[in-house]
């Protein structure tokens, strides 16, 4: 996989046979090249012309923003032996350790990219990025295509391809490839001819506009000695004209050895194409579909690193200074006698230092989300680690694309299993948590790149392409916006070798709120394990070593003063503190992090700032920085007005920060809850489960630092509970955590709209007087306005409707199916092929005459699965027979007749082995069914109505699942129930306040 380009200079240290493969030809246009390599020795001598390389993949290109490609960011790919031909000859083979025909590795990786190479040449790499064998030598010189006769002449023929994946017509200049014949001479083949194949193919001859002939020679050679010919076979003189390959279009070729009979071999050793697009439609000009059309911007360069778990004290710059503040250095060993985090030190000690900076939500993919959108997880909806990222989401990274820079993720990006990188040109990023070594790596579409070696760090090697890009970039003219995500310090917590002999007698020392257990978990005893504390640092050490060598890139590269370098943590971590040994809690070092920005071109220089600056600010940081205007969308500030030493006035002086159940960790020690932070160190916490757990704490240096005071009930500070808690409703009312929208009422009853926090647990309460209150019921927040019934607890009579046995299973397609005859219906994961949703039908009833709704409940069976996801009621419609609506919840029409009822209708609490579940009496049903009658009084009969059960995560593995009891089931009391309450026509309710409280207990 390389490029070649006319108008730079083409290095030929590590490509001396390429030089001769292209110099045969007229450059005109942008030149492509495709092709396979054997990755054998490149000595001459050792009759072998393979081209050395260096893994991990030292002379990766990228590709601009694809244009014109059917194939995601591939416009050529190749195929060698069975996908190549309707016969699909791949010779001998060779031994099982090589992966010259390896389809996977080969016929679908091969990329045309338009950058430079990290040392400014051009492009001139042949095969798949990132191959995991670099050279023949590991491969003990075996890693040819082999041919020989051993019984059968069809081991003597070899077929390949060229696909076009473009938009473009692809002229094929050239066949290139290295071959050996005679390899032993008394019974190896010694002849060999190349022949066209148009079963199936479709290269043109453009002279006569018809496809070349089937089985047209195309080369012919015989040895007479032992010996390799470096072939570059142009097409025009052969054809008699230039040939192209159609958009879509496949060109299929066989070699045929023959000659000497016997069990000796010859071999092929490289193949490659080259050529030139075509334009059609402006009279076949040349046209170079991967040269980026966007205007070159002006803006600096954007760099961002992300450790992962690395808490605001672990640096050498924090633990030389945190004494100052009355703290204690818990990790001195970071800073003497050595200082072990030089480079981390030196973006505090050259740019500025954020000495008050917060994550809002304590958990990996929340906080990463946060960052990307500048809102919070309540809104962007993110709010665990396997939710995929909205791949429509507006970020900084989509409006700096949009505005020509050039945008690259490496490494971490966590949220869930998602592969693609929505808003990056180019990624190299694995997916997940990773590991440390052995990494498989994906690029910006989700196609599996390569995967790292058992000694080759992942934080190195995510480095290595970030450092990359940057070159390419530079030598591009075009400002770039990198992302570099280390799994670094995340556990487990496996340090590089340079790194793993540091710490071996050093502990932490001991803080005040060591055994100071939190109230949701007095049995808390995590975080105190120094084998654990020790590796945690040393992979903090490792990086720093990467960040260095970003720095130093800057320096090399001159590009240093219009380049912002942000450093910043996903969240902070426990040692021990308040015995816990993750984030996730609200305590301060969970929710501190490490933040330093350098920008020398706009900053006041070094500076260390107090003002609290949280990661909800990166976006609008980011937007400004590149003089992007930030959308009204986006709840974070800008930074750089700090960058400069000035505080606005109206900068603030709080913040609010929440947690929900994480499905991963259901019963982990950490709670929902939901607090707010001043500047001035006063901290309120409020628990979603008891609020017999809710804590006040003052955590200015000066007072408790530690936490350890909760002053909740304490009478002195009675006035600083009610302003924090008025400032916390009205915070989370101003950021949409808890904010009523709207309403909607009828004589039958009414919907109440609710901007309630996605998965968050909210309580409805009534009153007649509003002096006393009654639940009415919760609630789980979708992170958009919720409708909730209004019902009123007056009926005269019920009615109980059966399920139709012509429910069924949405089964995920494509295309979408539905499943019928089942006596349980499942709901969620099924396996990695695919997931499943369950409807359930009901025949609307008509009303008895002076009757209307007052209350509507679903009712269903059901047992959890293995299941940690949430499964969500939707309503599909209602109409007049059973057949199927295959309205799929993964793959949504966009119909306007699908609504959701209720989030969470099932959950980790539901039983693994079976109980009865009632939809919420707030659910949106009762409402959908008053409006329906409402709409249609004289309703005589005939009418369906469809239910949906669905997950909210379908992550497609362990079958996990919910399994609901279906209408036709042999057990009447287990079937799906729809239960009407009804009261007469015109009753006046008596007169009800509604509220919505945070929580099962309220705020």
């Amino acid at each position: 996989m390389f490029q070649i380009s006319a108008s730079k200079r083409i290095n030929t240290a590590f490509f001396p046979y390429l030089l001769a493969f292209i110099s045969t030809q007229t450059l005109l246009g942008q030149q492509h090249v495709i092709g396979w390599q054997t990755f054998e020795n490149g000595t001459p001598g050792n009759n072998n012309s393979g081209i050395q390389d260096n893994t991990p993949d030292t002379n990766s290109t990228f590709d601009a923003t694809p244009r014109g490609s059917s194939s995601g960011n591939l416009y050529l790919t190749g195929s060698i032996g069975a996908n190549a031909s309707s016969e699909g000859w791949d010779g001998y083979g060779q031994a099982s350790n090589n992966d010259f025909l390896n389809g996977g590795t080969f016929g679908d990786s091969l990329a045309i990219t338009s950058s430079t190479l990290a040392n400014g040449s051009p492009g001139v790499r042949i095969g798949p990025f990132g191959n995991p064998r670099p050279n023949g030598e590991a491969n003990g010189g075996t890693s040819s295509w082999k041919f020989a006769e051993a019984g059968s002449v069809n081991l003597l023929k070899g077929d390949f391809s060229i696909t076009n994946h473009s938009d473009y017509h692809f002229e094929l200049g050239a066949i290139h490839f290295d071959a050996r014949g005679l390899a032993n001479p008394a019974t190896s083949p010694n002849a060999l001819e190349l022949r066209y194949l148009a079963t199936p193919g479709e290269l043109v001859n453009v002279t006569s506009g018809s496809e070349v002939a089937d089985l047209t020679l195309l080369y012919a050679n015989t040895w007479t000695a032992r010996g390799v010919e470096n072939i570059s076979l142009v097409l025009e003189p052969v054809l008699g004209s230039v040939s192209r390959i159609p958009p879509g279009e496949k060109a299929s070729f066989r070699f045929v050895w023959s000659g000497n009979t016997g069990g000796g071999h010859a071999q092929i050793d490289n193949i490659a194409f080259s050529g030139v697009f075509k334009d059609q439609n402006n009279g076949f000009i040349s046209i170079d579909p991967t040269e980026d059309p966007r205007p070159i911007p002006e803006g600096p360069n954007i760099i961002v690193m992300i450790p992962d778990d690395q808490r605001w004290d672990a640096t050498s710059f924090m633990q030389s200074s945190i004494g100052a503040s009355g703290r204690v250095a818990r990790f001195p060993w970071l800073a003497n006698p050595t200082q072990q985090t030089p480079n981390m030190d030196r973006l505090s000690n050259e740019g500025v230092h954020f000495n008050n900076a917060f994550v809002v939500y304590s958990i990996c993919s929340p906080s990463r989300a946060t960052m990307l959108t500048g809102q919070y997880p309540h809104l962007h909806r993110v709010t665990d680690n396997h939710t995929h990222f909205p791949a429509t989401a507006t970020t900084y990274a989509t409006l700096l694309q949009e505005i020509g820079y050039a945008t690259g993720y490496f490494g971490k990006w966590h949220m869930g299993t998602q592969k693609e990188r929505p808003g990056f040109d180019t990624a190299v990023s694995f997916e997940g948590q990773g590991t440390y070594f052995n990494t498989e790596f994906f690029d910006e579409s989700g196609s599996s790149l390569f995967t790292s070696s058992a000694t080759d760090w992942v934080d190195d090697v995510s480095t290595l392409h970030a450092r990359n890009f940057i070159t390419a970039q530079h030598a591009a003219g075009r400002p770039s916006l990198t992302i570099l995500g280390f799994k670094t310090p995340h556990q487990p917590w496996d340090p590089p070798a340079r790194s793993s002999g540091l710490f071996s007698s050093d502990s932490a020392e001991s803080v005040p709120n060591l055994n100071v257990a939190p109230p949701f978990a007095p049995e808390a005893n995590n975080g105190a394990n120094v084998s654990e504390l020790r590796n945690y640092m040393r992979t903090v050490v490792g990086i720093d070593h990467n960040v260095g060598e970003i720095l130093t890139l800057l320096d090399d590269l001159e590009i240093a003063d219009n380049t912002a370098v942000i450093f910043i943590s996903d969240n902070g971590f426990f040692r021990g503190e308040h015995r816990l040994g993750d984030k996730r809690s609200a305590y301060e070092e969970s929710l501190r992090v490490p933040l330093m920005i350098r920008y020398p071109d706009r900053q006041s220089g070094p500076l260390s700032v107090d003002p609290i600056a949280l990661n909800v600010d990166i976006a609008p940081t980011i937007l400004e920085l590149a003089g992007v205007a930030v959308p009204e969308a986006m709840q974070g500030r800008s930074l750089l007005p700090l960058m400069t030493g000035a505080t606005p006035s109206d900068w603030r002086d709080s913040f609010i920060f929440s947690y929900n159940i994480d499905p991963e960790f259901p019963t982990a020690a950490v709670v929902p809850h939901l607090g707010l932070r001043r500047a001035d160190g006063l901290k309120l916490v409020n628990y979603s489960d008891d609020t017999s757990w809710d804590e006040l704490y003052d955590a200015s240096d000066n007072a408790d630092p530690y936490e350890i005071n909760n002053l909740y009930s304490s009478p002195a500070r009675a006035a600083d509970l009610a302003s924090m808690t008025k400032e916390l409703v009205e915070t989370a009312d101003h950021l949409g955590f808890m904010k009523a929208s709207g309403f909607s009422m009828s004589p039958q009853g009414g919907a109440w709209w609710v901007q309630a926090a996605d998965a968050s647990l909210f309580q409805v309460e009534t009153s007649s007087d509003l002096s006393s209150w009654q639940v009415a019921g919760t609630f789980e927040g979708g992170g958009t306005p919720t409708r909730l019934s209004l019902p009123t607890p007056e009926f005269s009579s019920s009615e109980v409707i059966e399920g139709d046995a012509a429910d069924y299973v949405l089964a995920e397609g494509p295309p979408v199916a539905a499943i019928y005859g089942f006596d349980t219906l499942r709901v969620g994961s099924v396996s990695s092929s695919g997931g499943r949703d369950a409807v359930l039908i009901f025949e609307l009833p008509v009303l008895a005459n002076g009757l209307e709704i007052a209350l509507a409940e679903l009712e269903v069976h059901v047992v959890r699965t293995f299941a940690q996801w949430d499964a969500d009621l939707w309503v599909l419609g209602i109409k007049d027979n059973t057949t199927p609506i295959l309205e799929y919840s993964e793959s949504p029409t966009g119909s306007s007749a699908v609504l959701k009822l209720e989030d969470a209708i099932f959950d980790y609490t539901t039983s693994n082995s079976g109980e009865i579940v009632q939809s919420n009496s707030l659910s949106g049903l009762t409402q959908y069914l008053q409006s329906f009658y409402a709409r249609d009084p004289s309703y005589a009969g005939g009418k369906y109505l469809f239910l949906r059960l669905n997950s909210t995560a379908d992550i497609g593995v362990n079958d996990q699942r919910y399994t609901v009891t279906a209408a036709n089931h042999t057990t009447a009391n287990n079937r799906p129930k729809l239960n009407l309450f009804y009261r007469a026509q015109g009753t006046k309710p008596n007169k009800q306040f509604f509220r919505v409280r945070y929580g099962t207990t309220g705020l």
